[in-house]
C-alpha cells in the first residue's frame, strides 16, 4: 500500500513540475526559490515518510532502489556535462585556484570536525567514520549555481562589476562538483561498512576507470548508421546500465555517472547531443523524485549526532567558505571577465544537489540508522543553506553595486 502511495505521489509532483506557471518561478529574495531549486520537494518526502511505519520505511527503501539508483545516475549525469575540457582549458589556473579554495576549506574544516564528532559516540567505527567525513567533506564542498545564474541575468547590462562576481560565484559552484566526486568515489571505494571480495583498491579502479569506460562504450552506442531515436534509446539504456553498474558495486551512481559524462563531453564529434539535450531537460523531474526519496528517509528514527552534523554543515561551513575566500580574493585575470572581490564566497552558501545525492546512497546501501542521521542532517542544512543564500549573497552584491540590490533584481 505504501509504495502504491510513493508511486501516486512522485506522479502527482512529476506532472506540476511541467505546470507552466510552476516552471515560471525564479523568486530569488523569498521562499519561492526553494521550488526552483527542489528543495521544497524535501518537505513534500519528509511529511509523507512521517506517514509511513519504520518497517515499511525500510521495505520501500529496498523496492525503489533501482529507481533511485537510475535517477541518481540521471542528475549526476547532468552534473558531469558541464566540464567539457575545450572550455575549461581557455581559463587561466588562478581562476581554478581561487574557486576551488572555498570548497576545499569547507570539506576539510567539516570533514575533520565530523570525524571528532563521531570519535565521541560508543561504538566507534574508524574506517566507517572516515568514510562518513568524506561524504560530509564532499556535501560542505558543493555549491548550487541556480541562485547567481539568476541574478546575473537580471543584473544591468551596465554593472559589470557585480556581473563578474556572480559570473566567478557560478564558474566556482560549477566546478566544485570535482571535488565532491573525489571525495563521494574514495569514500564509497575505500572505507566501506561491509566486507566484500573485492578489494579496496580494485573497487576504486572499478568507479574511476569503470566510469570512463562507460561514457567511451555510450560513445560508441551513439554513432553508426543509427536514426536519431535510436541513438537517444541506446544512450538511456547505457544510462540505465551505469546505474545499475554502480549500484551492484554499491558506489554512489551520481559519482560514476559524472565520470561517464565527462568522458563523453570530451571525446571528438557532437555523438551525444540528443543524449545530453534529453538529460537536460529532465533533470529537474528526476531531482524532484530524488528530493521526495530523501525526505522520506529522513522521517526516521535520528542519533544524537544529527545536532552536531547539522551545526557543521551550516556555521561551520558557512565560515569555512567564507574564510577561504577570503584567501583568494582579488582580480582574475582572463578572457571571461571573472572577479572575486573581498566577501565573494558568500556567494556559494547554496548548497546544491550532489551533495544529498551522495548522501542518499550511503543509506540505499548501509540502510542504519547512522546513515540515516547523516543524510537527514545534510538534508536540514540543505534547506537552511538555501533559505540563508540570498541574503548572503545580497552582501557582496551591494558592494559592488551602487544601486540596492533589490532593485537590481526585479
Amino acid at each position: 500500500m505504501w509504495n502504491a502511495g510513493l508511486i501516486g505521489l512522485l506522479l502527482v509532483l512529476l506532472a506540476l513540475t511541467f505546470w507552466r506557471p510552476l516552471r515560471r518561478i525564479r523568486g530569488t529574495l523569498d521562499l519561492s526559490h526553494l521550488a526552483s531549486t527542489g528543495h521544497a520537494f524535501l518537505l513534500v518526502g519528509y511529511l509523507f515518510g512521517t506517514l509511513v511505519p519504520e518497517e515499511s520505511l525500510l521495505a520501500i527503501t529496498g523496492d525503489i532502489g533501482p529507481i533511485v539508483a537510475f535517477v541518481g545516475a540521471w542528475v549526476g549525469f547532468a552534473i558531469g556535462m558541464r566540464f567539457d575540457l575545450r572550455v575549461l582549458r581557455t581559463i587561466p589556473t588562478h581562476a581554478f585556484v581561487v574557486a576551488f579554495t572555498p570548497a576545499f576549506g569547507a570539506a576539510v574544516a567539516t570533514g575533520v570536525a565530523t570525524y571528532g564528532v563521531l570519535a565521541l559516540a560508543p561504538d566507534f567505527d574508524p574506517s566507517r567514520a572516515i568514510g562518513a567525513a568524506l561524504v560530509i567533506g564532499g556535501a560542505a564542498a558543493s555549491s548550487g549555481p541556480t541562485l547567481p545564474a539568476v541574478i546575473r541575468s537580471r543584473l544591468p547590462g551596465r554593472r559589470p562589476r557585480a556581473r563578474a562576481m556572480l559570473r566567478m560565484i557560478e564558474f566556482s559552484a560549477g566546478i566544485d562538483d570535482v571535488l565532491t566526486i573525489v571525495l563521494a568515489v574514495l569514500a564509497f571505494a575505500l572505507f566501506r561498512v561491509r566486507v566484500e571480495a573485492f578489494g579496496p583498491e580494485s573497487l576504486l579502479l572499478a568507479a574511476v576507470l569503470g566510469g570512463f569506460l562507460l561514457g567511451f562504450v555510450a560513445w560508441l552506442f551513439l554513432g553508426g548508421q543509427a536514426a536519431d531515436d535510436e541513438r537517444l534509446l541506446f544512450g538511456l539504456a547505457m544510462l540505465a546500465f551505469i546505474g545499475g553498474y554502480a549500484a551492484w558495486l554499491q558506489l554512489a551512481p551520481a559519482s560514476v555517472a559524472a565520470l561517464s559524462a565527462m568522458m563523453l563531453v570530451n571525446l571528438p564529434g557532437d555523438r551525444g547531443s540528443l543524449l545530453i539535450s534529453a538529460v537536460r531537460r529532465v533533470e529537474r523531474p528526476a531531482l524532484v523524485i530524488l528530493m521526495v526519496v530523501i525526505g522520506m528517509h529522513a522521517a526516521g528514527p535520528l542519533l544524537w549526532t544529527a545536532a552536531p552534523l547539522f551545526v557543521l554543515m551550516t556555521a561551520v561551513r558557512f565560515l569555512a567558505k567564507h574564510w577561504a575566500g577570503q584567501l583568494v580574493a582579488g582580480p582574475v585575470a582572463g578572457p571571461m571577465a571573472l572577479s572575486a572581490p573581498r566577501g565573494w564566497a558568500l556567494g556559494l552558501i547554496s548548497q546544491g544537489n550532489l551533495g544529498l545525492l551522495i548522501a542518499l546512497s550511503l543509506y540505499q546501501i548501509q540502510r542504519d540508522d547512522p546513515a540515516r542521521t547523516l543524510l537527514a542532517a545534510v538534508a536540514a542544512a540543505s534547506i537552511a543553506n538555501e533559505l540563508i543564500a540570498p541574503s548572503a549573497l545580497l552582501q557582496p552584491l551591494r558592494a559592488e553595486s551602487a544601486e540596492s540590490p533589490v532593485d537590481e533584481v526585479k
